[in-house]
């Protein structure tokens, strides 16, 4: 199932809603990059403007309607993205400025995304 075909491009969800929406009882919902069991789809929620409290990575809209995106640290998921099409999923954008923008702590339904390229940023410590 594509969730993009349930789902209304531009409508604000909560992550409550989506669980309640599909049964979600995954509390990895409440990560940056989640696929529901039983979905074709990857979910990526992004907030711009993070917390002081989180990790501040670079994620913005370019002028495009490309989504420029840090990803995470740990990169564990980055196959599910670098290879969505091959693995024949979609990839659906949840996003805000900022974690209130919208009641429920909110995000936009962007709608699906394809994965463009990507560079490696290697740091020392």
């Amino acid at each position: 199932m594509k969730t993009s075909k349930i789902l209304t491009t531009g409508e604000i969800y909560t992550r409550k809603q989506l669980q309640k929406k599909f049964n979600i009882t995954d509390a990895t919902i409440n990560t940056g990059i989640f696929r529901p069991i039983g979905h074709d789809s990857v979910w990526l929620f992004v907030t711009q403007h993070k917390t002081a409290d989180r990790t501040q990575y670079t994620d913005y809209f370019s002028d495009e309607n490309t989504l420029h995106w840090d990803g995470q640290t740990a990169g564990r998921k980055d196959d599910l993205i670098i290879n969505h099409k091959q693995q024949r999923l979609e990839l659906l954008l949840f996003f805000r400025e900022r974690k209130n923008e919208h009641p429920g702590y909110g995000f936009r339904n962007e709608g699906s995304f394809e994965y463009v390229s990507h560079t490696l940023n290697i740091r020392s410590f």
